[in-house]
This record gives structure tokens, C-alpha cells and sequence, in this order.
């Protein structure tokens, strides 16, 4: 219930619903979109998706028009308002990704789960919110996990901001440069190693892994000056480099692809 209220207090001041409309954001979606739609059947109708963590619904009304049967879950309640303000095209509910009990097994085909697991401290936590989206998944569906990653966060907030020294002597980074959250934290650093272990324990079997954003994060202010031409060569440089082994795991996103067995 703390962690709720630490994330609530955080969106509420946090600009979300702009968040995807910035040209860094655009690469994430624009890509994210991109993955998501190789999934899709030529008709969607019919099709059911869950947006866990849905935000201001900036997907969910995305794949909604796409002719998806969409249903959001999000727990800030500012975000929340703001989704349903924009029509009834999505089925929207107040909820926490670790308990969507009030959700039936085998509900889906596809499950969004872009954010929910960058707030979720430790391999427990973020497991029970794997599970329940495994739960509510049909068999042979699909998961996409999303994960913000530890070393987008030493070269920025550490490096860049010289925090290094000063947080490893206090513990909060280990030896091997591993961001160590705690419940006081609003993020949980991943690296692919770590993927790859959360993977093994919810029986997840991977069908791609991708880089939404590549560099975007650390580019901000040259990609707001580029030109429009010079833009769009970057979204395509991103999407045609994102699944690259060598990128993975650099960029501020990393998006886990998984097939339900049950």
C-alpha cells in the first residue's frame, strides 16, 4: 500500500499523457507499435488485449481503433480519469497489476505490461504481477514485459549527474555497477541476465526481445532539433536495430516478448 501511494503521488505530477508525444516518447511508441502489430491478425475484431499499467491509454486507444476489444487496468487514478476522458472505446478499471482477481483466467490474447514491473521492487514482486498476467492470458497468447535498465541508469543519473561514488559507498550499487533498489525507490534496474532469470521461474518462453528506444534517452536534445526527414531515419534506424544483441539491454527500455504455456 506505501509503494501505492508513492506512485500515485509521482503521476500526479508527472506528466504522463505527454510523455509518448515527445520525440524521444515517439520512438518508444512508434516501435513498441510496430512489435505489437506483427501479432495482430489482418482482422482484429474480436481480438481481446489487456493494457496492464495503462496509463493515459495512449496504446490502449491505439490498438482500440486498430479494432482490438481493448480493457485498461492502471492504478493512479489521475491517469485513470484522463483515459476514460477520452471516450468509452476501452474498457478502463482501477487496478494493481499483482492482484487482477477481479479479471477471469484465460481472458486474453495479448497482455501490455509497459510499466507496472519497473515499479515492482525484487524478483517477488515482479513475479507475482508475471503470474497473474500469465493467469489472465490464454494459453498460447502473448505477454509483452517491459523493463527500465540498470545501465541507462548508471551512465545518466550516476555518471553523468557524478552520484557514482557517493552511491556506491552507501550501498545503493554494487561492484559490478548493479543499481540496488529498495521500497523507498520508484524504479527496479534491470539487466537481460535478469530477464532471462524471471523468465525461467514463471515458465515464459521467449518469442523476441527488442530495444524500444535504442539511444532516444540519451539523445533528447538532438533528436528535438533534428529535421522531420532526419527523424523519421531515426525511427527507422531504430526499429531496424532494435532486437540487435549488441543494443539490447543499453537503451532506457528493454521490451520481453513471451508465449503462455499452460
Amino acid at each position: 500500500m506505501q509503494r501505492d501511494k508513492l506512485l500515485t503521488k509521482y503521476y500526479n505530477k508527472h506528466k504522463e499523457d505527454l510523455r509518448l508525444t515527445r520525440r524521444h516518447g515517439m520512438v518508444e511508441f512508434r516501435v513498441s507499435m510496430h512489435y505489437i502489430k506483427q501479432f495482430l491478425p489482418e482482422n482484429c475484431n474480436g481480438l481481446k488485449i489487456l493494457d496492464l499499467g495503462a496509463a493515459t491509454g495512449r496504446y490502449s486507444f491505439a490498438l482500440a481503433e486498430l479494432g482490438c476489444d481493448v480493457t485498461a487496468v492502471e492504478l493512479v487514478k489521475h491517469n485513470l480519469d484522463i483515459l476514460k476522458s477520452k471516450g468509452d472505446a476501452v474498457k478502463a478499471f482501477q487496478g494493481n497489476a499483482k492482484d487482477l482477481s477481479f479479471l477471469p483466467d484465460n481472458s486474453f490474447d495479448i497482455t501490455i505490461n509497459f510499466g507496472p514491473l519497473y515499479h515492482l521492487i525484487g524478483d517477488e514482486e515482479k513475479l507475482i504481477a508475471m503470474n497473474e498476467a500469465k493467469r489472465v492470458t490464454k494459453d498460447g497468447g502473448l505477454i509483452f514485459n517491459a523493463y527500465v535498465m540498470n545501465d541507462y541508469c548508471i551512465l545518466t543519473y550516476c555518471f553523468e549527474e557524478d552520484r557514482i561514488c557517493n552511491l556506491m559507498e552507501k550501498g545503493f550499487i554494487d561492484d559490478s555497477f548493479h543499481v540496488r533498489s529498495d521500497n523507498e525507490e520508484l524504479y527496479d534496474y534491470m539487466r537481460v541476465d535478469d530477464i532471462d532469470r524471471l523468465n525461467k521461474i514463471a515458465g515464459l518462453e521467449r518469442v523476441k526481445i527488442f530495444s524500444p528506444d535504442g539511444p532516444s534517452d540519451y539523445m533528447r536534445p538532438v533528436i528535438n532539433k533534428m529535421s522531420e526527414e532526419s527523424f523519421e531515419k531515426f525511427v527507422d534506424f531504430q526499429m531496424k536495430n532494435a532486437e540487435r544483441p549488441d543494443l539490447i539491454g543499453a537503451g532506457s527500455h528493454t521490451v520481453d516478448i513471451v508465449r503462455v504455456h499452460k
